[in-house]
This record gives C-alpha cells, sequence and structure tokens, in this order.
C-alpha cells in the first residue's frame, strides 16, 4: 500500500501520540491519557506535526516547533526545533522518513525559519538532510571522597519543592540561555515535566527527585541541582555507600562550582554524576585536585541545519574583523550559493556574491561552524572545509573562534 504524508489534526493526535511511543520509547501508551501526549499536543504548533499513514496506521512521526536560538554575541536565531521523528520498524526501508524531513524542512524554510536543529539519536541518520553538528556534551564524574575545594566559595544553598523549583529557576535559565550559544527557550511544560508534577493518569507523583537552589548573597537565584540517589554497587554488608545522580545549571563558574560542593558534601555519598554539561568544565579549576572530577563521557548533542545562510550568518558576532567569501554546496538548494561575509566583534553583513570563494564547504560543515563549537581548519583537516585563498582557514578560524564552547542545556 503507498504511504501517505499528512498533517496531523486534533482527531488524530492520540494515534500519532501512540506511534511516538512505539517508535521511540518503545512502550505502549494506548489505552491511558499518557502524559508524553499531553507533552506533544502543548509543545508542537498545528500544521507542524506530520504523520506517515499506511492506509488508518501510522507508521511515521515527525513534529517541529519554532524556537529561538542563541547565537554568539547572544542574539536570538529563530529556527524550526525537530523532534519526535520515528519510523515503525515494520515499515523501514520504503523512504518514510526522507518523505518526513522534506516536508519538515520545507515547513520550516517557508515560515522563514533560519534554521533546523535536532538531537539525533544515531549519528549516520541526519547528516544527508544538510545538518553537522554544533555542540558538545560531557557526563562529569566527581570522586566524592577525595573532592574538595580551594578557598569557601560565596553563596548559599537550599532545598526547594519542586513548585518552588518551577517557579524559580525559569528567570535563571533565561539569564544563562541569553548568553550561551547553542541554547533554546523552554516552555513551563518543560518545567514541570522535569520536576515530576506532570504524570500520566493513575500514576503517583515522582519524588524521588530534590531540588537545590543556589542564591547570591542578596538571595538571587543563580543556579540549580536536580538530583536523586542511589546505592553504589560497592556497598558491603551495613555500609551505606551511595551514588548521586545529578543535573546542575548555573550562571558562573563559581555558582557551578559551589553546586558541585554541595552534591559531593552530601553524607554517604562516595560518588556522583552530572549529566548533560558543557564541555568546558572552567568551574574544576576551584578544587583542591581538579582530577577528583573528570569527564566520564562525551558526546555530540545539537545538530544545525542552515536553511537561509544570510540570516544566519548576520545574526551573530564575530571574534575578528575581516572579510571571506564563503561558497556553499547545498544539494536541497535552501542555502546553496556564494556569500561575502564582512564581520567582527560588533555584528556582520552577508550578501550574495559572483566572485570566487576563499573557502568552499558543504552546508553541514556551515552547520558546525555558526555556534563556534568547531574550528574552520578542524574541519578542513577531516577534508569538510576546502582552502580556495591561501591564508583564508587562519582567518576564518580567527573570526569564528568564540570565548567558550557552546552548549545545548535543553533537550527536546
Amino acid at each position: 500500500m503507498t504511504i501517505e504524508i499528512k498533517s496531523i489534526s486534533d482527531a488524530g493526535f492520540p494515534a500519532w501520540s501512540d506511534a511516538v511511543s512505539v517508535g521511540f520509547f518503545h512502550f505502549d501508551q494506548r489505552g491511558s491519557d499518557g502524559v508524553r501526549r499531553t507533552l506533544w499536543e502543548q509543545e508542537l504548533g498545528q500544521g507542524r506535526v506530520l504523520g506517515a499513514f499506511d492506509g488508518e496506521l501510522v507508521v511515521g512521526t515527525h513534529g517541529t516547533f519554532h524556537t529561538e536560538l542563541t547565537v554568539p554575541g547572544g542574539a536570538p536565531l529563530g529556527v524550526g526545533a525537530v523532534t519526535a521523528v520515528t519510523v515503525q520498524q515494520t515499515h523501514r526501508r520504503r523512504g518514510i522518513l526522507k518523505e518526513l524531513m522534506t516536508r519538515g524542512l520545507r515547513q520550516s524554510a517557508e515560515r522563514g525559519e533560519a534554521a533546523s536543529i535536532l538531537i539525533p539519536s544515531e549519528w549516520p541518520i541526519y547528516g544527508r538532510f544538510g545538518y553537522g553538528r554544533a555542540t558538545e556534551e560531557v557526563r562529569t564524574r566527581i570522586d566524592a571522597r577525595t573532592a574538595g575545594l580551594l578557598a569557601p566559595l560565596p553563596g548559599t544553598v537550599e532545598l526547594v519543592s519542586a513548585e518552588c523549583w518551577c517557579e524559580e529557576m525559569p528567570s535563571v535559565y533565561d539569564r544563562i540561555r541569553a548568553t550561551t550559544p547553542g541554547a533554546i527557550e523552554r516552555s513551563p511544560q518543560w518545567w514541570r515535566y522535569s520536576a515530576g508534577l506532570l504524570q500520566a493518569e493513575g500514576q503517583p507523583v515522582d519524588k524521588s527527585t530534590l531540588f537545590a537552589v543556589c542564591r547570591d548573597d542578596d538571595g538571587v537565584a543563580r543556579g540549580y541541582a536536580s538530583y536523586s540517589a542511589e546505592r553504589a554497587p560497592e556497598n558491603v554488608g551495613f555500609t551505606k555507600n551511595m551514588t548521586l545522580n545529578a543535573s546542575v545549571l548555573a550562571e558562573t563558574p563559581a555558582i557551578w562550582a559551589r553546586l558541585m560542593q554541595f552534591l559531593w558534601e552530601q553524607d554517604w555519598i562516595v560518588r556522583v554524576e552530572v549529566d548533560l554539561q558543557p564541555s568546558d568544565d572552567t568551574w574544576r579549576l576551584f578544587m583542591t585536585d581538579p582530577r577528583a572530577a573528570w569527564q566520564a563521557d562525551r558526546y555530540d548533542t545539537l545538530w544545525l541545519r542552515i536553511l537561509d545562510a544570510e540570516a544566519a550568518l548576520s545574526a551573530r558576532t564575530y571574534g575578528h574583523e575581516a572579510r571571506l567569501v564563503l561558497a556553499v554546496h547545498d544539494k536541497d538548494g535552501y542555502a546553496d550559493g556564494v556569500y561575502a561575509l564582512e564581520a567582527g566583534p560588533d555584528g556582520a553583513t552577508v550578501r550574495r556574491t559572483t566572485e570566487s570563494p576563499d573557502l568552499s564547504l558543504p552546508v553541514q560543515s556551515l552547520g558546525s561552524l555558526l555556534l563556534g563549537g568547531y574550528a574552520p581548519s578542524l574541519l578542513a583537516a577531516a577534508n569538510l572545509v576546502a582552502e580556495e585563498t591561501p591564508g583564508a582557514l587562519g582567518v576564518a578560524d580567527r573570526m569564528f573562534k568564540t570565548a567558550g564552547q557552546p552548549f545545548a542545556p535543553t533537550w527536546f
């Protein structure tokens, strides 16, 4: 039977959401209200939800919501965030993913979104649609028995309720987002779901997560940690050794270190595992022995697909004032062309040109460059950027370099 791609209306949303649960999360939520179904309905605007139908059966899903992505310099760039991309195991290798992604990118371009972003479940899938990896994150592991700080740090830490966390932390996050390339908006539903306050009908509220807030001397919240404990595998007899699994976000490295200290100094804790952390870990320099905390894992997160090269490149600031001509190759046509980029710390202007290029690159590499996570010379070493004018790579390195690494603290 022919597969048909359709926009999902309100009436078709339950079946679409059920297909997401089976295709991506590997569980069947049919017959229940389903907290994820509620979230999908609240987060995804009408007309941005696509389903692949085999007759009446939903066999593929795709969703996009509009958000603002912070770029270097702090400006917000309007993008389409792609989520809930699935194809049922029974319908693989039929071109369903290609049709869904093609339709979704066309919708984003028609709505004037400069780029499309996603967090891929697998590396090889999305490069063929023009996405390039743009940010990385780490999982930090701390030996609580040897961790310590060089000197006391300012700030007080207090435990708060999930409700208080949802009320206070959005303002903290928004301040962090404004200066963090790679960050996007968070909805009220995101906060309530993360705090365990949105539950499927009949399920108890999850109270295993605790919430801590770090305040400055004026009582203003500047960072937070959410965490839960589990028995460490080395428990023997009556010992109560435990591991904390945590998430931490803070406005400054000092506040970050203060929150980490709060976690590792708790009784019975032998190890702290902190996920979803930026690859820059400056906070470790506040430790007596930074080797007591290390990157246990490092992984790519946000991938970026440029749709409007002029809008995307002109939105950010650059570390060095210079002029470059970039030839961007995009088989789907959205960003294909030659662009003259004149840019510096105060901003940029971008226009199409017929000049000979200084650098040639596929649209995937442009997505990797935009947020400053990867140097042009690094991509060139992997044959992902070609230098057409001698010395252009050095100029590009200085231009695209940012003070810190981009970071995508919000998964979607």
